[in-house]
């Protein structure tokens, strides 16, 4: 079990240095290099929510990008970079000029539902339910698929989506007694009269870019579902009456 440890991490007795996540991308590298050799494919990484490092450092964000492309020239390592927010998507491939990205958006109704009924053998009804919650995101729409069929009600599925979303809310601070509620419920009210926002326009009601950037990387006013979902469920929290928000971004 030590070589083995030895083998994937490397010789760990010398302390190292280096921040955690570089130290975790070369284990992961030299693991992929392992199960390559035994089956002639190159492993995935699934990088989620980048939308929040691109706002924290940026630069982590670029060495991950620029690792994943020399790698995937060599068909070491194939990486995804999973972000609801357009903004994230346009930066990378404004690095990544000389090699263009692959974007791949969210599935539509009639795919995301021929994923769930035909390949995952859920139900209609039931599948109708799952989409709902989440719509076409292809990450949370196979974890609610594989919680459903472990036999988690549907329900709970819900509640676990919504309880996730909720901790984005105390995370960015948005919930009561949290230093952003009063310009969150303001921006909620606002987004639920107009349907939309637009970038600038959601600039102004923040007095330093520092409290803007925070809550934004916490990637809860652009667009989803859950969020919706949550709102909705907790109106009485954001003394709101209606279900709707939506957020647009600007170039």
């Amino acid at each position: 079990m030590s070589q083995l440890t030895k083998k994937v991490l490397g010789d760990t007795h010398g302390k190292d240095e280096r921040p955690k996540w570089k130290r975790a991308l070369e284990a992961f590298k030299r693991a992929s290099a392992v199960y390559k050799a035994k089956h002639n494919k190159p492993s995935v990484i699934i990088y989620d929510n980048i939308a929040k490092l691109a706002n924290v450092n940026p630069k982590v964000l670029d060495t991950l990008q620029d690792d994943a492309k020399m790698n995937a020239d060599h068909r070491e390592y194939i990486a995804v970079f999973v972000s609801s927010e357009g903004n994230v998507p346009r930066r990378m491939e404004s690095h990544s000029a000389k090699k263009p990205i692959i974007k791949i958006g969210d599935l539509d109704r009639n795919t995301s539902m021929e994923y769930l009924v035909k390949k995952r053998s859920i139900k209609e009804g039931d599948a109708k339910k799952l989409y709902d919650l989440v719509v076409g995101r292809i990450v949370e729409l196979k974890t609610v698929a594989d919680d459903f069929l472990a036999g988690q009600t549907f329900e709970v599925v819900k509640q676990s989506i919504l309880d996730e979303v909720e901790k984005k809310f105390q995370s960015a601070q948005l919930l009561p007694n949290g230093p952003y509620y009063e310009v969150g419920r303001r921006l909620i009210s606002d987004l639920l009269k107009s349907n939309e926002l637009s970038f600038l326009a959601f600039m102004k009601y923040f007095d330093k870019v520092e409290e803007l950037n925070e809550v934004l990387g916490n990637n809860i006013f652009s667009y989803h579902r859950s969020v919706e979902s949550y709102i909705q469920e907790n109106a009485n929290i954001f003394n709101i009456l209606s279900s709707h928000c939506k957020i647009i971004e600007v170039d």
